[in-house]
């Protein structure tokens, strides 16, 4: 959802010299507008527009501290800047360095207006923003992004009781205002006709139009959007509990946090919201069930590892979550997120299988079932490139899931049986998914690389797998197609990964694969002569 924009009418003057607050308003927004503009034919040029206007903001507020809505529109724009899908690609600085001044300009303007919801709901989502990122960095310490999530849901729980008062403040207005004008009907005349006075108010042409922040009313469809951004925070925290859930804060204690506060978002206030408003938020039903459905997954995830459910539990709830009325299970969303959310199950079962494997064949069932989803995605008539090349990358990934089934303690018959072909199939999905990426320019290139990275994997355990399958024919052994027990030479991987090697170094291509050793998609014991 775009940060919600004051919406500024224009004067009738036209003016270079800024003398007011309203003076930078205009200014700032004729940038902005140009921003718009320019966003999809030209991200740099509508990012320079972006600057702009922050620089007339930034100087309006130099001279007019305790403008709120110069505060506002400059902290709102600075998230836009940052999370904008378009823009964000143009920047040349960090995006986190973008996001902490967004954090720092809602401080201000929260100080300004504490109680204006717009505001808040901003801010809840800078630092929800903040805490993805760095929970996306390995080495960073998500107790800041634990501590910034949680913070987000507080702001945000904040912000939903002001937008609820203000809705049922202005639903009895508008009762109160349909009872007077019953009472007060005028009788009516000549053949029906109610008797008005037709003669227009005196106007003064040459009188100038004040600029003034016209905000949107809060209506059930704002409620419902607030909800929607409470349970994405909550998604947003449960899976950096999952990423990292031996973290200085007790897990099982925010486990039950979450609980309480997502069981009374789901279960009371949201029930509540669309019984009481069914005919307008009727069509937008499937906007919150998905989220629904995305937060119950990962919170599933949480509650296995935290081993407060079973794996029965789980799958009875995952499969419920993503069979509610409501939702189109052969949409592009919904079928993407159950393929994600499987491959989350995924992910949880081999960590607990690192010791007995007891669940491969569970596993094996799972993996199919998310390749069979992403397979309907791809076929989707007119889908996007890049959420093809995205469908490929995933089943690359699951081709090597379901080969790494093979190796102990799993040791699954179809795995050991089919290595050959699920390495052929990773290969081709790899290579298919860098070609996509590649025809959609520069701002791909880190994923296509990547891509060609893994594809280069493949290669050397495909060159182990034709070891092994050599070496027991030779033997007399049944020519299982398995790479268990065998480690690639520090020249094959040499070999395989030169291209990598050159254009990115050693260390990268080190850390690389000790992600996808880290991801459950390569045996650690194949790249042992390098790792």
């Amino acid at each position: 959802m775009a940060p919600p924009r004051l919406k500024l009418p224009k004067k009738n003057r036209e003016t270079t010299k800024l003398v007011d607050t309203d003076d930078y308003l205009q200014s700032g927004d004729n940038h902005e507008e140009a921003m718009r503009k320019h966003r999809v034919g030209d991200p740099v040029k509508a990012l320079r527009f972006a600057d702009r206007a922050l620089d007339v903001y930034s100087q309006g507020l130099a001279r007019f501290p305790r403008s709120f809505d110069l505060a506002y529109n400059k902290a709102r724009l600075e998230l836009e800047k940052a999370t904008d899908p378009v823009l964000s690609e143009a920047l040349d600085v960090p995006t986190m360095s973008v996001l902490r001044q967004a954090l720092s300009s809602h401080h201000f303007a929260r100080d300004l207006a504490p109680t204006h919801a717009d505001t808040l709901f901003n801010m809840a989502q800078v630092l929800t923003s903040i805490a993805e990122i760095i929970a996306e960095d390995d080495e960073a310490d998500n107790s800041e992004a634990l501590q910034k999530i949680e913070q987000a849901l507080e702001i945000q729980s904040h912000c939903f009781e002001l937008q609820q008062a203000t809705f049922a403040k202005s639903r009895l207005e508008l009762e109160q205002a349909m009872r007077e004008t019953a009472l007060h009907q005028t009788p009516q005349i000549d053949g029906g006709q109610a008797a008005t006075n037709t003669s227009p108010e005196p106007q003064n042409a040459s009188q100038e139009e004040q600029w003034v922040s016209i905000e949107e009313p809060v209506t059930a469809v704002t409620l419902l959007e607030t909800i929607i951004a409470q349970i994405e925070a909550l998604t947003t925290l449960c899976s950096i509990l999952n990423s990292t859930p031996a973290s200085g804060h007790a897990p099982t204690i925010i486990l039950s946090w979450i609980n309480s506060y997502s069981t009374k978002l789901l279960t009371h206030i949201l029930p509540t919201l669309l019984n009481e408003n069914q005919q307008t938020l009727e069509p937008r039903l499937a906007e919150v069930i998905l989220p629904r459905a995305v937060f119950t997954s990962n919170y599933l995830e949480l509650s296995l590892r935290l081993s407060t459910i079973d794996v029965e539990k789980y799958k009875e709830e995952l499969d419920a979550a993503f069979t509610q009325p409501g939702l189109d299970a052969a949409s592009e969303d919904v079928l993407l997120a159950t393929a994600r959310a499987l491959l989350s199950f995924n992910s949880v079962l081999a960590d607990l299988d690192t010791a007995t494997g007891s669940h491969a064949a569970l596993r094996w069932k799972i993996l199919l079932d998310a390749q069979s989803r992403l397979s309907s995605v791809a076929g989707i008539p007119d889908i996007n490139k890049h959420t093809v090349a995205t469908t490929h990358v995933l089943r690359g990934d699951i081709s090597l899931f379901l080969q790494i089934l093979a190796y102990p303690p799993n040791a699954h018959p179809q795995a050991l049986s089919t290595t050959p072909q699920l390495l052929k199939h990773a290969e081709i999905y790899y290579r298919n998914a860098s070609k996509l990426l590649g025809s959609l320019g520069r701002s791909t290139d880190e994923e296509r690389i990547i891509c060609e990275f893994k594809g280069a994997v493949v290669g050397v355990l495909q060159q182990v797998t034709t070891s092994q399958a050599a070496a027991g024919s030779s033997s007399g052994q049944g020519n299982s197609g398995t790479i268990i027990g065998i480690t690639a030479s520090a020249d094959q991987i040499e070999l395989a990964l030169k291209s990598v090697l050159r254009s990115r170094g050693e260390q990268w291509v080190r850390d690389q694969i000790e992600d996808m050793i880290t991801e459950g998609l390569v045996f650690p014991q194949v790249f042992s002569a390098i790792i």
